[in-house]
């Protein structure tokens, strides 16, 4: 047994690391990759389906400004990513295809924090920095 292991610790000592240097260098994502989702505020009518169809309830319909600095409002979907499974159904369900899924997933997803993976209307539409809220 004790042989064993040497000659295969042996064998593979001259392949290359198969580590990945993340953050310093990206790693290459699928065209099927769901990375954060993305919200069009004007496609969307709050109608709540996303809500109910997500299966951690990590979906709220909030009330958020249309645009930034209007005073006007409307009802909008607010993600806690913390409990977000990544699966889709959001996105699939949604009547006006308002949600759709973009390619981030370190700049949104890695937080101190619990409260900072709150994705509000704002964050969500990309209106705000998504590392707002981010000390340690």
């Amino acid at each position: 047994m004790v042989l064993k292991n040497i000659k295969y610790a042996l064998n593979n000592i001259r392949k290359p690391p198969v580590t990945r240097l993340f953050p310093e260098v990206e790693s290459q994502l699928s065209d099927r990759f769901r990375g954060l989702q993305i919200l069009d505020k004007s496609r969307c009518i709050g109608c709540g389906i996303c809500a109910n169809t997500c299966p951690n309830n990590t979906i709220r319909i909030v009330k958020a400004p249309i645009a930034p600095g209007s005073s006007k409002e409307r009802w909008f979907p607010e993600i806690d990513i913390g409990h977000c499974l990544f699966c889709g159904l959001c996105i699939d369900q949604c009547p006006k295809e308002a949600l759709s899924s973009g390619k981030e997933y370190a700049k949104g997803v890695v937080k101190w924090k619990h409260k900072d993976l709150l994705m509000t209307p704002a964050k969500l539409a990309r209106e705000v920095n998504l590392d707002e809220g981010d000390e340690r």
